[in-house]
């Protein structure tokens, strides 16, 4: 289930619930979304590493600008999802 956790500058950002990967370490799904013209713009990264897994029409430049605000925001995120998990 995916979450909504900000718009800024018609660009949302969305968390699903954390995950365990193959070696059991717990990871948070990222998902940039800006509508255009015909669709969307879209990033999908993850945190805590925010290695890049798709991107579609986003700038390197917005790219690395939108790396920098999961980081920023990247403790509150991690906040949610453990609220989340206790209701």
């Amino acid at each position: 289930m995916r979450h909504f956790y900000s718009e800024i500058d018609n660009i949302s950002l969305t968390y699903c619930d954390s995950r365990e990967n193959e070696d059991g370490l717990e990871f948070l799904p990222l998902h940039f979304e800006r509508p255009r013209h015909g669709g969307f713009d879209t990033l999908d990264t993850s945190l805590p590493v925010l290695y890049v897994e798709t991107a579609s029409g986003f700038s390197k430049e917005e790219i690395a600008q939108l790396l920098q605000y999961a980081r920023n925001n990247a403790s509150i995120l991690w906040s949610l999802v453990k609220e989340k998990a206790v209701v």
